[in-house]
């Protein structure tokens, strides 16, 4: 009677736990993590050896539930990781990359666009050398070619922010999980293995370490009470979670590249990026938006050399020798985060060469209602309110400061310091310095061409105004003052002609070329105020040619920008792909089957029931004893 009150009740103890197990599968068969636990029923130790007191081994010990299973494959639990890991890292670099290619390709009201009005409008003023308007047209031209350079600089400077705040989160987060993760393992030690509390725990830790493995690539090693070990990339990687702890991970940028440092505050130096997760994703994009800002200031300064070079060797509408038409740097006032006032601030630089290149602070001080403004190391200062002049920069402030307010003031270079020094169209420098006039009386047919040189001075001093070069017998030239009226004429300089071959003088060089006869002479003046020359604007026009010139290197790195940005789309779509098979096969290892789980239902609900009808049996069995009289 005893044993089969035993064996029910055992019945019944093992399907109620059993009942419980489906039932907490069914519950959580969508929680994000949960892997499927099955009751492990087994038959109770057999007992006893025939003696009067004890049961007999032949009878049956009933059944217990031994422990709870956790689902899990190691395997697919670790391919599932790698690959949700390449697919966020394909998926971060391509956000990014999309962001940079979306302010680089912004077609004709870009830089591509931009750089083509700038020589359109140079060409115009070499059409018209001497209309205002064209000249007027070209500056406005040239204020927007250095106006779109700096809004790329500020893009690229906006986006590197961006990615380092991003790149600040993830690690932040990464050092969360790896703390919690840290504090898992000693609660996995101290909780019995093959319980309900125990699985729990796997889960949670299991979802920390897929929630890891998505932002940056580890390695992951188990041991046998269920504790885990993490290095970042492979198995010989650094060590980021170990039994003593966890290990705080830190970022830092240099060269145009993300590093990490694990323990930032020792010496460890910095490591790679690992090659996969969010941290991979925005290591590429920093990487590219780096790549993209330099080549952007590179063609930036060439431009500017070219531009300035062209423009610095002709003279304009006035006669006055060209200067810079661009400048490669300017100050930036740069208002702190903590602002709360309203305050406007027009600076203007009025003698660069005067400029601290240490920079400036501007401080606002609401009780006296002055402004301050200092050199960065406070060697020189000036205080005053509606304007102020220090070092060559002049600044007009007005708006509605408050109390506090500050400016850092700092020259920027490159890209974002580019700008037009030319403000009145008649200083643009679109005439060469030196015109030659062709004798009328000149048998021959030969012409004559002048360039730019300041380095030749081929002539003594005093060097005459202007100069003629008169052929003389035998092929030779000779260079004469054009004021000397003396009969020989003082010869200055003299040789053999060479047709096409360039004569240096004093600032400049002759080029004479076809047949030319004894006697003719050519006869090479400065330009006039107001001459209609336009071989300057010419020159200038011809920076635009190269292998490829200034809109052909711009377009070469928006194409260079793109192309990353399709491969990484396609990369994306693979590993997405990759991604959704490897959780798949995971989750069908794993993962709750609710028809499984239906079916488990039945049938322990079915086992339940009959061991409670043993014991109604049992029990009827035995009233029916005890009413026996």
């Amino acid at each position: 009677m005893s044993d089969l009150l035993g064996l029910g009740a055992s019945g019944v103890r093992a399907y109620q736990t059993a009942l419980d197990i489906v039932g907490e599968n069914i519950a959580n068969a969508n929680v994000p993590g949960y892997a499927r636990r099955t009751a492990v029923v087994a038959e109770n130790p057999s007992a006893g050896g025939g003696f009067p007191l004890t049961r007999q081994t032949a009878a049956g010990s009933g059944v217990n539930v031994s422990g709870i299973a956790r689902a899990y494959d190691a395997f697919l639990t670790s391919d599932a990781r790698t690959a949700s890991g390449d697919y966020t890292r394909a998926q971060t670099r391509q956000y990014w990359l999309s962001e940079i290619e979306s302010f680089l390709n912004t077609g004709s009201q870009g830089l591509s666009g931009r750089l083509t009005s700038f020589y359109n409008t140079a060409q115009d003023v070499a059409s018209d050398p001497t209309s205002l308007s064209a000249r007027d047209a070209f500056l406005s031209a040239a204020g927007e070619v250095a106006a779109q350079f700096r809004s790329l600089a500020q893009s690229f400077d906006a986006t590197r922010t961006g990615i380092k705040q991003d790149v600040d989160q993830t690690v932040d987060r990464i050092n969360d999980l790896t703390s919690a993760l840290s504090t898992l393992n000693g609660t996995i030690r101290r909780t019995a293995d093959g319980t309900s509390a125990s699985a729990s725990l796997e889960d949670e830790r299991d979802r920390l370490l897929n929630e890891l493995a998505s932002l940056t690539k580890i390695d992951v090693t188990t041991r046998g009470d269920g504790t885990v070990d993490v290095r970042l990339d492979n198995s010989t990687g650094p060590m980021l979670l170990d039994q003593m702890g966890a290990k705080l991970l830190g970022a830092t940028e240099a060269n145009g590249k993300i590093r990490l440092t694990l323990d930032p505050f020792g010496n460890s130096g910095t490591i790679p990026v690992p090659g996969s997760g969010v941290l991979a994703g925005l290591s590429d994009a920093y990487t590219q938006n780096s790549n993209s800002a330099a080549a952007i200031d590179t063609l930036a300064q060439q431009f500017i050399t070219s531009v300035n070079a062209a423009h610095g060797q002709g003279v304009d509408l006035n006669g006055i020798a060209g200067g810079d038409l661009f400048a490669a740097s300017s100050l930036v006032a740069t208002p702190s985060r903590t602002n709360t006032g309203q305050a406007t601030l027009d600076m203007q630089v009025t003698d660069e060469t005067l400029v601290f290149a240490g920079g400036y602070e501007l401080w606002y001080d609401g009780g006296t209602s002055q402004w301050t403004l200092s050199r960065a190391d406070g060697s020189a200062s000036i205080t005053g309110s509606g304007t102020l002049d220090l070092d060559g920069i002049h600044l007009e402030l007005g708006g509605a400061p408050k109390g506090g307010d500050w400016f850092q003031i700092e020259g920027v270079s490159g890209a974002a310091g580019m700008r037009v020094l030319i403000e009145d169209g008649a200083d643009v420098a679109a005439a060469a310095p030196w015109a030659a006039n062709i004798s009328a009386a000149n048998q021959g047919t030969g012409t004559v061409s002048v360039r730019s040189n300041p380095a030749s001075a081929t002539i003594p001093a005093p060097v005459p105004t202007s100069f003629t070069v008169r052929m003389g017998a035998g092929s030779t030239y000779e260079i004469i003052d054009t004021a000397d009226t003396g009969v020989p004429p003082t010869v200055l300089a003299s040789g053999a002609y060479v047709p096409g071959a360039w004569i240096p003088v004093n600032g400049f060089d002759v080029q004479l070329s076809g047949t030319i006869a004894e006697g003719d002479s050519f006869v090479v003046a400065p330009t006039a105020a107001g001459m209609a020359d336009n071989a300057n604007m010419l020159r200038m026009v011809d920076t635009r040619l190269g292998n490829p010139g200034f809109e052909g290197r711009f377009a070469r790195e928006v194409t260079r920008v793109a192309t990353n940005l399709n491969d990484t789309k396609a990369l994306a779509s693979a590993t997405l792909a990759v991604r959704d098979k490897a959780l798949e096969a995971r989750d069908a290892a794993s993962a709750v089957n609710l028809d499984e789980e239906a079916a488990d239902l039945i049938r322990f609900q079915q086992a339940y029931q009959a061991s409670a009808k043993i014991i109604a049996a049992a029990r009827e069995i035995f009233q029916t004893i005890i009413d026996i009289r």
